[in-house]
């Protein structure tokens, strides 16, 4: 298991990715492109259109790992800050 440094860490690097306008641009590109080949394609054709549909949930899939990192990431900083602040007040003898 991770060290809460390790899940700052990693959640800072998702971070940086999600917010990267390149990232976003092209997240958002390939979505539409997907989304546009499936909605037009024929009826017929089951199997490219569970192709495109597999293709779209995969790239979701990608967004919601970064994310997920990202929000483990915070979580970890707020425990750390938390302990920290234990730590200082029970050093200043101020108790919970």
């Amino acid at each position: 298991m991770a060290t809460e440094h390790e899940r700052i860490y990693d959640g800072n690097r998702a971070k940086e990715v999600l917010e990267n306008e390149q990232f976003q641009a092209a997240f958002a590109a390939i979505e539409k492109e997907i989304i546009d080949k499936w909605t037009n394609s024929p009826a017929r054709d089951a199997e490219g259109r569970e192709s495109l549909w597999n293709y779209l949930m995969l790239l979701r899939k990608v967004k919601a790992h970064l994310t997920e990192t990202l929000d483990t990431g915070k979580l970890a900083e707020m425990d750390l800050r938390h302990k920290q602040s234990l730590a200082d007040r029970m050093k200043n003898g101020l108790g919970l």
